[in-house]
């Protein structure tokens, strides 16, 4: 599967979305020479959904040109990869995109509609979301390596909830390194997971900062790493992943924007820019920090390498989380 979806070395070089192509473009256009739409695949009034208005009003400001923020929520992201698509290739249909449509959908549908690396190009990318892995008292150890060793002496007892993508997928990816025999506890979203965390019956999540709170008030809860390549400010003492001795667990829960491939490149380049100084400014970092969103901008060949390989990590993630391939 994911095979049929990762470029060779020419056509990263040369064909496809360009995956490279904004980031090598000498000239720039003029942009923006009209209204800008961004397609989100989040319902308004979220986090993501904030901080993209957010980020609207800032480049409104500066380019003194209209950006509308365009929700287009449901099957995780992929009705709004396909709005892109359908929309004129002139730059002005920006898409904040995110690892749901083009590192999970891809691996988990044999036909998605689209083809992340062929169909897209990268301008640059926005944030990872943040998210803690959360252990209940009820599974003694102070470390990420000690709760392991109790685990894993008690293969079947424990459980860990699997609200959203990045929560299962970097559980069983934690559950497959670590050799640990869990129950994967499915729910709608983390809301309903937290009465069950907090009442013990499941003992471990990867959650986001909006949760945090209600799991951390009796103290039955504590963080033991973060899902970032580097600490988070909110909780400095808590340790990455990696540093807790997991490197292999490599799921990243990335956002960016991408334009219809058919984008003239000079255009692409030119709206690359504005993003990025955008996103850079100082006015969105606030935001950003309150909702426990990572800003990240960055070249375009960056998040053409951050789709491509996470295209790979997802596919062997999925493997371990056993999630069926949908039709």
């Amino acid at each position: 599967m994911t095979q049929s979806i990762q470029p060779n070395r020419r056509q990263l070089l040369l064909g496809g979305s360009a995956l490279l192509l904004p980031g090598l473009a000498a000239a720039q256009a003029a942009w923006p020479t009209k209204p800008v739409r961004i397609i989100t695949p989040f319902a308004a009034g979220g986090a993501t959904d904030v901080i993209a208005r957010n980020l609207a009003a800032q480049m409104q400001a500066t380019t003194r040109q209209t950006f509308n923020v365009d929700p287009k929520p449901g099957a995780d992201g992929a009705l709004s990869a396909m709005e892109t698509l359908r929309a004129p290739a002139d730059g002005h249909h920006l898409f904040l995109v995110t690892a749901s449509a083009f590192s999970y959908v891809p691996n988990i549908r044999k036909n998605p509609g689209y083809n992340p690396v062929k169909d897209f190009t990268p301008l640059t990318q926005f944030m990872t979301y943040t998210f803690y892995l959360m252990v209940h008292d009820s599974i003694p150890g102070r470390t990420l390596a000690e709760v392991v060793a109790q685990v894993k002496g008690k293969p079947g007892q424990y459980s860990y909830a699997s609200p959203h993508s990045t929560a299962l997928l970097a559980s069983a990816q934690l559950a497959s390194t670590a050799g640990l025999d869990m129950i994967s506890a499915p729910y709608k979203g983390e809301a309903q997971a937290v009465p069950d965390l907090i009442g013990g019956r499941v003992q471990m999540m990867w959650a986001s900062p909006t949760v945090m709170p209600a799991l951390m008030k009796d103290g039955k809860f504590r963080p033991l790493a973060v899902l970032l390549p580097e600490r988070s400010a909110a909780y400095p003492d808590v340790p990455t992943i990696a540093e807790a001795g997991m490197p292999l667990v490599n799921v990243v829960p990335w956002a960016g924007f991408v334009v219809h491939a058919g984008t003239p490149p000079d255009v692409a380049a030119a709206a690359a820019r504005v993003l990025r100084e955008a996103i850079a400014h100082p006015d969105l970092r606030g935001a950003a920090d309150k909702n426990g969103l990572a800003l990240r901008p960055g070249p375009a060949e960056d998040l053409g390498r951050l789709i491509q390989s996470q295209l790979g990590a997802f596919a062997q993630a999925i493997k371990d989380a056993k999630v069926p391939v949908e039709n």
